[in-house]
């Protein structure tokens, strides 16, 4: 089925515009915020600037307990429309899910801020409402103060293996962008750059959890925001496992660049359930997802997208 949204009014996109510079440009907030804090404290002696720095503190120190499967009434809410009329949304499903069945959603591209991605939670409601997707971030994402609790309220987990498999065990599906943080720091200038080749790891997890692997692509993503390419922070961000990079989009700001952004679930890729999968098993099976994603690109690539898919 397809699902379209568009435009909802000035009014719509202005809140949709906000919101998402504030959710997207967090980082930027905090960073200012710290020194600004910093200051009224060492300079002024602040004891209110002392007592907000020691609740920011303290909310990143909370431990993170996993959420409720996704999607919720948030998911299904006025404000993801809202986001998604804001760019103009367009959703394909080659395949209904069978009821019943596991499914891991393997998502692409990372693009230097995953909107597509965040946009989504909730379509799933539309497609079938016999299954939950829960997504899943990097967990210094899940210690960030103030966003954490905007990821706890749309049920997103940690992206590592044993949150996964809770996630499968608990009867979920979960959504895994897989190219992660090397796809932040690829060039899609001339092309469309995916970052799968080498990542077996869903593979393997899937097969041993038997769940079915669905190719997921957001058209659109990468053309959501514009970066400063930096070989030192993509060094920095390596090993710290986080994505430091500095990004904009309209403005200068963090709010991002309306483009159409277009939706696509290809056909499952089936799997056989194996507690230990062997090397050749899951490396058939990774070609299988390579080859699903090349094709899918093609088959539904948009008028307005003109770059070709190059698969690292």
């Amino acid at each position: 089925g397809d699902i379209t949204q568009g435009s909802r009014g000035l009014a719509s996109d202005a809140f949709a515009a906000v919101t998402l510079g504030l959710i997207a440009g967090w980082y930027y907030i905090l960073v200012g915020l710290f020194f600004v804090l910093a200051y009224a404290i060492l300079v002024s002696g602040s004891a209110t600037a002392a007592v907000v720095l020691g609740v920011l503190v303290a909310d990143a120190l909370m431990p993170y307990k996993p959420p409720p499967l996704a999607p919720n009434a948030f998911g299904r809410s006025w404000v993801f429309e809202s986001w998604r009329a804001y760019f103009g949304w367009e959703t394909v499903q080659e395949a209904a899910l069978v009821p019943g069945e596991r499914y891991l959603l393997a998502e692409f591209p990372h693009a230097l801020y995953p909107v597509g991605q965040l946009l989504s939670y909730g379509v799933i409601d539309h497609l079938s409402r016999t299954h939950k997707v829960s997504g899943v971030v990097a967990t210094v994402l899940l210690h960030t103060p103030v966003l954490r609790h905007f990821y706890y309220a749309t049920g997103t987990r940690a992206a590592d293996a044993k949150s996964i498999q809770r996630i499968l065990k608990e009867g979920g599906n979960a959504a895994v962008v897989v190219g992660g943080i090397a796809e932040m720091f690829m060039d899609t200038s001339d092309a469309e750059r995916i970052y799968l080749k080498r990542r077996a790891g869903f593979v393997k997890l899937a097969i041993r959890e038997g769940a079915h692997i669905v190719p997921v692509f957001f058209f659109g993503n990468t053309k959501t925001m514009a970066k400063l390419n930096s070989p030192i922070l993509r060094a920095i961000s390596r090993r710290v496992k986080m994505s430091i990079v500095i990004f904009y989009g309209r403005w200068g700001t963090p709010i991002p660049f309306r483009h159409p952004i277009k939706m696509v679930l290809g056909s499952p890729i089936r799997v056989t359930q194996a507690a230990e999968p062997s090397a050749e098993e899951v490396e058939e099976t990774l070609a299988r997802v390579v080859d699903a994603m090349a094709k899918l690109y093609e088959k539904h690539r948009p008028a307005w997208e003109t770059r070709p898919l190059v698969i690292e």
